[in-house]
C-alpha cells in the first residue's frame, strides 16, 4: 500500500510541474497537454513518466535538447515523499487526505514564489476555501465541536492575513514602498484557515527567523543587501507545513519552559 501512496504522489508531482509552470503565466493547466515550453513539442507519455523520463533524458528535452530544470524531479520526489509521510503519519483516514492536500498547495506555492516571486490566487485563495470548507472536520484545528474548528479556522486566517496586511501597511507608510505581496497575505489567510492562530504564530516566527538568517547569509555570497527582496513565501511554506503537524505541541511545550505552561 505504502509503495502505491508514493506512486500515486510522484504522478500528482507531475501535476504539480504544471501548476507551477502555468498558475504564474495566467495558462490553463489542462490544455494544451504537456510540451517543451522552449520548442512547443509535445511530450508523450514515456517521456513524462516521473523521475525516470528525466533521468533517462539526461534533463534535456528530446526534441530541441533544451535544459529541463532540475525542479521538475525534485517536485515529484517531493510530491512522493508527502504522501509516503502523511500515510506513515494518519494512514486511509481524513487526517491523511488533508495533511495531503495541505502540503502539495503549499509545494505548489514554495516553487512559484521560488520561480516568479508570484503566490497565485488559485493555490491561496482557494485554499483558504477549502480550509474553511472543511474546517468543521479539520482534526489539525482546535476547538470544541464543529461549531469551535469553524471559529478558529475564521480567527487564524483573521490573525494571519491581518498581521502581514498590517505589517506592510506600517511599512509602506513609513517607508514608502512595500514591504511584502498581497500574495503573502493570502497564503497566510490559507494557513490560518487549516491550523488556526497557534499554526499561524508558529509560521511567521519559524519563517521570519529562517528569511532573517538566509537574507544575512547570503549578503556575502551574492553580494545583496539587506534592501533585496526575498520570496517570503519560500519561509513561510516549509514553516506552514510544519505548524500542522507540531504548532500546537511546540508552543506549549514553550510557555511550558517559561512558566505560562499549566
Amino acid at each position: 500500500m505504502s509503495a502505491l501512496v508514493f506512486l500515486v504522489g510522484l504522478i500528482v508531482g507531475s501535476f504539480l510541474n504544471v501548476c507551477i509552470h502555468r498558475l504564474p503565466l495566467g495558462e490553463n493547466i489542462a490544455f494544451p497537454g504537456s510540451h517543451c515550453p522552449k520548442c512547443g513539442a509535445a511530450i508523450r507519455w514515456y517521456q513524462n513518466v516521473p523521475v525516470l523520463s528525466w533521468l533517462a533524458l539526461r534533463g534535456r528535452c528530446a526534441a530541441c535538447r533544451a535544459p529541463i530544470a532540475w525542479r521538475y524531479p525534485i517536485v515529484e520526489l517531493l510530491s512522493g515523499i508527502a504522501a509516503l509521510s502523511a500515510f506513515a503519519a494518519y494512514g486511509p483516514t481524513l487526517a491523511f487526505a488533508i495533511a495531503l492536500a495541505y502540503a502539495w498547495m503549499l509545494l505548489v506555492l514554495f516553487f512559484t514564489d521560488w520561480d516568479h516571486h508570484l503566490l497565485p490566487d488559485a493555490i491561496t485563495l482557494t485554499g483558504f476555501a477549502a480550509g474553511m470548507a472543511i474546517a468543521a472536520f479539520n482534526p489539525f484545528l482546535a476547538g470544541e465541536g464543529s461549531w469551535g474548528r469553524i471559529w478558529t479556522a475564521l480567527l487564524g486566517a483573521a490573525l494571519g492575513s491581518g498581521i502581514l496586511w498590517g505589517i506592510g501597511a506600517v511599512w509602506k507608510r513609513l517607508r514608502g514602498v512595500d514591504a511584502m505581496g498581497l500574495g503573502d497575505v493570502k497564503m497566510m489567510a490559507m494557513v490560518g484557515a487549516f491550523t488556526g492562530p497557534s499554526g499561524v504564530l508558529f509560521t511567521l516566527f519559524f519563517g521570519s527567523i529562517v528569511g532573517a538568517i538566509v537574507g544575512v547569509a547570503r549578503i556575502p555570497f551574492r553580494g545583496g543587501s539587506l534592501r533585496d527582496e526575498l520570496p517570503f513565501g519560500c519561509f513561510l511554506a516549509p514553516s506552514a507545513l510544519v505548524a500542522m503537524h507540531g504548532a500546537r505541541r511546540a508552543i506549549d511545550a514553550y510557555l511550558a519552559f517559561v512558566g505560562f505552561g499549566a
